[in-house]
Parts: C-alpha cells; sequence; structure tokens
C-alpha cells in the first residue's frame, strides 16, 4: 500500500505561532506608508484624485507585502537608530553614480578599465536574535544600493563583509 502524505496521513502539521492582528495591521500601515511615499515621490501630484488613485495602490500593495510576509513567517524587530544611516544613501548614490560614469567614461575613451574588486568591512554580525538579523538585513540592503558596491555577504566568524566594488575606493577611503 503506498505511503500516505497530506492533511489526512495522521501527521500532525507544522503551524505557525499565532501573530496578533494589531502586529499585523501595523506592519500593513507600515508597508501602506512606505508604498504611498512612493507613490506621491513618483507621480509628483497632489491632486485628490492622484491622492486616492495612490492610497488603493498602496493598500493593495501593503496587503499583499504583508500576506507574503505572513506566510514567510518572515519576523522582523527594527530600532529607529538602525535606519540613521540611511540618510546617507541619496549622497552615497549621487557619489557612487558619479564614480561608475566616470570609470565607464575613461573606458569608452582611453580604454582604461577600471580597478575593482573585494573588500573586507568589519561588521558586528551579533547572534540569531530578530534584532541581530534585522540589523543584518538592513546593513546588507543599505551597502548595497549605490550602483558601485554589492555586498556578497557576512562572516559571522570573522565579523565582516565581503564588499564587491565596481571601481575600487582609495586606501584610506
Amino acid at each position: 500500500m503506498p505511503e500516505v502524505s497530506g492533511s489526512q496521513s495522521g501527521k500532525q502539521r507544522e503551524t505557525r505561532p499565532a501573530v496578533p492582528l494589531s502586529r499585523r495591521a501595523g506592519v500593513w500601515l507600515t508597508w501602506w506608508l512606505l508604498m504611498m511615499s512612493f507613490w506621491v515621490i513618483q507621480d509628483d501630484s497632489l491632486r485628490t484624485d492622484e491622492l486616492l488613485a495612490g492610497a488603493g495602490a498602496a493598500a493593495l500593495a501593503a496587503a499583499l507585502a504583508e500576506l507574503a510576509g505572513y506566510q514567510a513567517a518572515t519576523r522582523l524587530r527594527m530600532r529607529i537608530e538602525w535606519l540613521q544611516p540611511a540618510l546617507r544613501l541619496p549622497a552615497d548614490l549621487v557619489r557612487d553614480t558619479g564614480v561608475v560614469f566616470a570609470a565607464l567614461w575613461r573606458q569608452l575613451a582611453y580604454g582604461q578599465a577600471p580597478r575593482s574588486g573585494f573588500r573586507e568591512e568589519h561588521v558586528r554580525f551579533g547572534g540569531d536574535s530578530l534584532e541581530d538579523k534585522t540589523r543584518r538585513a538592513l546593513l546588507v540592503g543599505g551597502k548595497s544600493v549605490a550602483p558601485n558596491t554589492f555586498v556578497l555577504g557576512l562572516d559571522g566568524e570573522r565579523d565582516v563583509m565581503v564588499v564587491h566594488h565596481l571601481v575600487l575606493p582609495e586606501e584610506g577611503e
């Protein structure tokens, strides 16, 4: 007789811990604010009909993002001070875009390929708590936004982050 699987097999299903509705609503609201902000920035209009359309689109996007996070059992615990380095992201983005376009110009005009490579940066890896996992995710994501830099991974044993630079910065930068 073939082995039975599925909900009728008698095996106990793994269940997720219950997430309070207030937390799920808070996650949805956070996603909604982020998506609505993107809408206003992208649409560049404060007309009522545009804002209502954006609110609807942001609500749908927030619901899908919250649902995906819930089903994936993604749990984040953030501290507000971790967002402070995000204030430097626009300047980093502009600077790195200039670096990459300058390297592209030198490659096209003079045939000089940029010096690219890998670097290790000291970071605090931390443990397996929700806060440590969230901090590492923000660290990797924030460091990989600018076009010249991409994080390849973190080494918890040595407390380093391996980063690839399209154009290596000068020593001391």
